[in-house]
């Protein structure tokens, strides 16, 4: 009877642990996030500044994950999963600005853009 995989040190232990938790952390926020935004769906600067909004969306984006490729590409990872992992980084950072906004969390936090 297989038991499946077999954890060989704490190092595997605590990377699973962490890993999961990641995973489910980020799957409960986006969730709220998706939430709220349907509720509220603050668009009011999205509508009056759209270029400002959409270059804001890009710089955060391509600066949030620049460093994830510099240190991946250090640690000599392989190619095509850099980018695939650094498309999804970029794509999270995306989608987390726009929540941001559709949530309403941005024109409480700057109330003067709103």
């Amino acid at each position: 009877m297989d038991a499946g995989p077999v954890i060989t040190t704490v190092s595997d232990y605590s990377y699973k642990i962490v890993k999961n938790f990641t995973i489910i952390g980020i799957v409960i926020g986006f969730s709220i996030l998706l939430i709220f935004s349907v509720l509220v769906h603050d668009i009011n600067y999205m509508k009056n500044h759209p270029r400002y909004f959409v270059s804001e969306t890009l710089i955060m984006a391509i600066l949030t994950t620049l460093p994830i490729v510099y240190l991946s590409i250090l640690r000599g990872a392989n190619k095509q999963e850099t980018i695939k992992g650094s498309g999804l980084i970029f794509l999270k950072i995306v989608l987390l600005h726009i929540g941001f906004q559709l949530s309403g969390i941005y024109s409480v936090v700057f109330p003067n853009t709103a």
